[in-house]
Parts: structure tokens; sequence; C-alpha cells
């Protein structure tokens, strides 16, 4: 009697590419546990962590992991390499350049471990197109019409309210790090390293006081102190002294960015508790002038912290100040909101305070708010922030000018503008 052999499973058949197919679940595994830790890292060092961010972020990778089988081919490759590639680009832009720039502090031990993990979920995605094919459960022409319509769904709904909110959130948290040149400012400075809460430090350039004011200078989202060069040279050619400061996880200043504010304070009190010691600073003089983010914190600042003594605020407007979005599709609103509920999940914060209640507690002191028509909602925001402001509040209209962007668009004007302002405040 011959004996018959079994058929050899189908990934033994295939040789060398079952073998590179086997390798999927383990590369996945690598790398969503990689690109988790980073964020677990991100919401625990944040100031108001909450449980329920906690479990999501946990229960995403372990629902993927657990769908990994079940799912086509395609979708696992497109998984794998879209994931993979947003964590190896926002790790290396924010984290990558901020080793190679300016040297690793702690929060950059997980950022690096997520670039490692984005190369494994992009190596899992491409093992699985190795993968055996299933044959289709049905094989009349109309079902399997159907199954493609309901993957092209099933995959659009994914990128829009999973992917999407995802890549929002990284944006908002992972500030690019480009390196910091001395000479672009081009006006005699000191550089500066400042001890702030938490073990952080906050990264800025001091401008000497010539007339005994001074100005705290803040940055926009995803910005540096470079992104504020021509405000730092408009103060100075007026004898103010300037104190342009990174925010946390921007330019050289250590700890995890937040592209909404929300963890932003604690930077702004070091750098005004270290501008108020100068011995060439009256403390009874300082000031703050702020572009767009950088306006939005400074204002927050300062209606809790007196020795703001007046603000300039160039293009703020916060997200919960903006309601022309209300009227925007549906669909729109909910990724819009995902993306702010995924942002403050994963940085551990809560809602930096819209700013129409944070005008009122400015006053008396004064403000002067700047608006450009470039985006169409910046100035009737700012509109309803100088109405919330009071007397003591004023408001630069530049409607031919984008965001920011006045002092480009009307240079003379706009330096004598602010200057008079700060000449009356300080």
């Amino acid at each position: 009697m011959t004996a018959t052999l079994a058929p050899a499973p189908p990934q033994q058949r295939r040789g060398g590419r079952g073998r590179i197919a086997g390798l999927e679940r383990p590369l996945l595994a690598g790398g969503l546990a990689l690109v988790t830790i980073h964020l677990l890292d991100l919401a625990f060092s944040g100031p108001h962590t909450w449980l329920l961010a906690i479990a999501g972020i946990l229960a995403v990778p372990l629902a993927w992991w657990f769908a990994q089988p079940h799912v086509t081919r395609p979708t696992r490759f497109g998984l794998g390499l879209v994931v993979g590639l947003l964590s190896i680009g926002f790790g290396v832009v924010s984290h990558g350049l901020h080793v190679v720039n300016s040297g690793p502090d702690r929060y950059d031990i997980t950022g690096i471990a997520m670039i490692v993990g984005g190369l494994l979920l992009v190596a899992s995605g491409v093992t699985a197109l190795a993968a055996p094919r299933r044959p289709p459960r049905r094989a009349a022409l109309g079902w399997r019409a159907a199954h493609l319509a309901g993957w092209v769904l099933g995959a659009a709904l994914l990128a829009l309210y999973v992917v999407m909110p995802f890549t929002g959130s990284l944006m908002v948290t992972h500030a690019p790090r480009w390196e910091i040149q001395e000479s672009s400012l081009g006006i005699p400075h000191e550089e500066v390293r400042i001890d702030a809460s938490g073990g952080r430090e906050v990264s800025a350039w001091y401008v000497p006081s010539r007339n005994g004011a001074a100005v705290l200078v803040g940055h926009g989202s995803g910005g540096s102190r470079e992104r504020v060069l021509e405000e730092i040279r408009i103060l100075a050619r007026h004898g103010y002294g300037v104190l342009a400061f990174d925010l946390f996880g921007n330019g050289e200043s250590s700890g995890h960015s937040n592209g909404l504010g929300d963890n932003a304070q604690p930077a702004v009190d070091a750098a005004l508790d270290w501008l108020a010691s100068r011995s060439d600073v009256d403390p009874s003089r300082i000031g703050a002038f702020g572009s767009s983010l950088g306006g939005e914190v400074l204002l927050e600042a300062a209606a809790r912290e007196p020795r703001l003594r007046a603000v300039v605020s160039d293009g703020a407007k916060r997200p919960q100040d903006d309601h022309s979005g209300d009227e925007r599709p549906l669909h729109e609103r909910a990724v819009a909101a995902l993306v702010l509920h995924a942002t403050r999940a994963i940085a551990g914060t809560q809602a930096a305070p819209s700013l129409d209640g944070v005008l009122p507690r400015i006053a008396p002191r004064p403000v002067l708010l700047i608006a450009a028509g470039g985006d169409p909602e910046e100035i009737p925001v700012n509109r309803r922030y100088r109405e919330a402001g009071g007397p003591t509040a004023e408001l630069y209209e530049i409607p031919d000018a984008g965001h920011t962007s006045g002092m480009f668009a009307h240079p003379r004007e706009y330096e004598d503008r602010v200057i008079e302002f700060l000449d009356s405040s300080l």
C-alpha cells in the first residue's frame, strides 16, 4: 500500500514568500507597541491625563491586532503604510530633528521609538502582500461587486474618522524642530535657557533693554522664535528689551508641543519670572507681543498675571471662538471635533479657555488686537474680543493682509501703531 502525503500548508508550499508573510504579525505587534508607548508618554506627561483617553489609546491598537487576520491584504497594506509613514514623519521632524540639533531630552526617547515603530508598521504592511490570497466566499459577480463597494466605503470611513483625526492630532502635538540659526536675528542678543516646571527648559533669545521696559514675544503654532524675527527687530529698534521664547516642544525648548496652546502657561510663567529679575528691566514695565498662537497664549497669561502691563496680539483666534464652522456639513464638524478630542486625549490636556472670557479679566490694562483679512473670520472674531476687552482694548484691522502679515503689507504703519501703543502703555 502506498502512503498518500497530505498537501503542504499554503505558506510552506510558497517557500520564501510564505516565510515573509509569517513576519507580518510580529512586525505589526512591535510597531503598534512602540507607537502606543509614545502616545501614552504624551498622555501621561500632560497635566490632565484622562482615564478614558488611556483606554482609547490602548483599545485602538488592540482592535487592529485582533482584526488583522480577518481583513484583506489591501487593507492591511494600506493601514500599515499610512500609519507607519505618519509615525515616521512626525517622529523625525519633531523628535529626530531635536536630537540632532539640540541633543536628546527624556521626551525624545519614546519619540525615537515611534520612528522605529513606524518602520515596523510599514514593513508589516509590505509583508502583508506576500500572504496567500483568500478565495472569495461566493463566486457570484454581484456578490463580489457588493463586497468591493463595501470595502471602498469602509476604507473611506476609516480614513475620514480614524486616520484624519490621528493625523490632525500628530500635527498639533509634534511641531517641527528645525535648527535655530543664531545669525538669523542680525542684532546683538543673548541665548538663554530658563528652568521651567517638571524638569523642562525654555529656550529663548534676549535683547537687553535700553529704555527700562521689556516685552515677552511669543511665536505661532508649529513655529519657534525664528518665526518672530521682525517683531523682535521692531521692538529692539525702539529700545525695548525683548525675550523671545520657544513654547514647550518647539524650537529648542524641551517638553511636548501643543499647537492649541493648552500646555503653554508654565512656559510663559518661567519666561516672565526670568525677565522680571533682569537688572536692566523695570518689573512694572513688562508687556507682551504674540503672533497667532503666541497672541492667544499671552492674552490668556495676562488675564491671570498682573505683571504683564500691556499686550499686543496679532492674529489670535482660538478654535472655540470661531463659530463660522457651525454651518459646515455634519461630517466636517464631526472630523474637526474628533481632531480636537484626539489631540487633548493624546496630549493629556484640557482645552485652553475661550478668549471671549479672557479679555474682560485683562482690563483695565491696555490691549492692542491686530487682525488681518486673509482669514475671513479673523477680523469678526477679533471685533468680538475687542468688545469683551472693554474701553482699554483697541483693534487694528488690516483687511488686505494675510494672517500675521500686516507688518509686511504695511511695515511703517504697523510699526508706528505697535510702538505708539507700547510707548503709551509701558
